[in-house]
């Protein structure tokens, strides 16, 4: 119970109890003082001990509404005090049994008192039951909203540590298949090429024993080695050529040739402007980047009919950010997200990243993605 609603529980007490001894007259002051200090008494004992079960509940009720009808006054406060204290911590089917009871007591402790008594008393018992049990319903829902909250940041944590751990992963996969490739062209080079640099390498040292006295033999022994030197010089430029992947691989998702392919396409204007110093980028982060400025160049002709497009890349130490602008029509702030733009912004939540657009002068859509470098 809060230290408010403590203070108006006694106050509910004392105040009338002291109060109707100015309107009452009583043969007894003491004995009237002595049963209020017991109703006092039992509603503390309820409050600093563990004794809150409903006889507990019940006696004190039964004891309040007997000082009423016995003292008449305006002892049916007493009541209103009671209510304070339980509406709050009873079970809530529990809690209206009560409320009737004490309704049903309070119409009986004014019985031989004015008309406006019961109207007044009955009318103050409704509206405060009323108060106490929409404010319990409102703790109720905040408590079910800091819930709701908790479980929300919980997940939110588990999220990210997911994110966290795949993008780990994917760096793991990344550094596995490099070292399984430097395996396999470490061997292909020991056992092709070392192998006939080894035979190559005696060959040669037998012609220089033999040279001096069969130079025939000796010369064609080294005409051999030249060969297979040809050979073996054939076999390190293709194991190097290896190493190296073609051209169209390398620019599947370059931006470059995107912008190149677009302009040719569809005779529309790209400019590019890079802030920041360039590095190199995830495969995945290349991938995104190429696929949101795809989309937004694609609907800035197809919906805006576009004819110029501006696209800003920011590298930043942490992030890197694009921002794909274009001079078309502007849609309508409340037209709903198509297909694409929902797949953009998935695409850059998956790795942690965030999507906005902008209406302000040009249709903007601008990609911020974390480089995790």
């Amino acid at each position: 119970m809060t230290p408010l609603l403590l203070i108006s529980r006694y106050a509910l007490i004392l105040v009338p109890a002291v109060a109707s001894m100015y309107l009452q007259k009583y043969s007894a002051y003491g004995t009237y003082v002595f049963f209020i200090l017991l109703l006092v008494w039992i509603a503390e004992l309820r409050r600093i001990t563990r004794l809150k079960s409903a006889w507990m509940l019940l006696l004190e009720i039964g004891f309040g509404a007997w000082l009423s009808y016995q003292y008449d006054g305006i002892l049916f406060m007493l009541f209103y005090s009671t209510l304070l204290s339980y509406v709050h911590y009873v079970n809530k089917h529990l809690c209206y049994y009560f409320i009737s009871i004490q309704l049903l007591l309070l119409n009986l402790s004014l019985h031989g008192q004015p008309a406006s008594y019961y109207v007044m008393a009955n009318l103050i018992f409704i509206a405060q039951s009323m108060l106490l049990l929409h404010m319990r319903q409102i703790d109720q829902n905040r408590e079910e909203v800091e819930l709701l909250y908790d479980q929300l940041r919980r997940q939110h944590y588990e999220l990210d540590e997911a994110r966290m751990q795949l993008m780990d992963y994917a760096k793991q996969v990344e550094n596995i298949a490099q070292t399984d490739e430097r395996n396999r062209i470490s061997r292909d080079i020991h056992d092709d090429l070392g192998h006939k640099l080894i035979r190559l390498k005696m060959m040669m040292e037998a012609s220089l024993r033999i040279l001096p006295t069969q130079q025939s033999k000796g010369l064609e022994m080294l005409t051999s080695v030249k060969d297979q030197l040809t050979e073996s010089m054939e076999l390190l430029r293709t194991t190097v050529r290896r190493l190296k992947p073609d051209e169209d691989s390398l620019q599947t998702y370059s931006l470059e040739r995107l912008i190149a392919d677009l302009t040719k396409e569809n005779g529309i204007a790209i400019e590019v402007q890079i802030t920041g110093m360039p590095y190199v980028l995830y495969p995945s982060l290349a991938f995104i980047l190429y696929r949101n400025a795809q989309e937004a160049i694609t609907n800035a002709i197809r919906h805006g009919s576009a004819s110029k497009v501006d696209i800003q890349l920011t590298y930043d130490p942490k992030q890197i950010t694009m921002c794909v602008s274009n001079n078309g029509n502007l849609p309508a702030a409340s037209s709903a997200k198509g297909i694409g733009m929902k797949g953009m912004e998935e695409r850059s939540k998956l790795i942690g990243g965030q999507l906005f657009v902008t209406l302000k002068g040009y249709y903007s859509v601008t990609t911020v993605l974390p480089t995790y470098r």
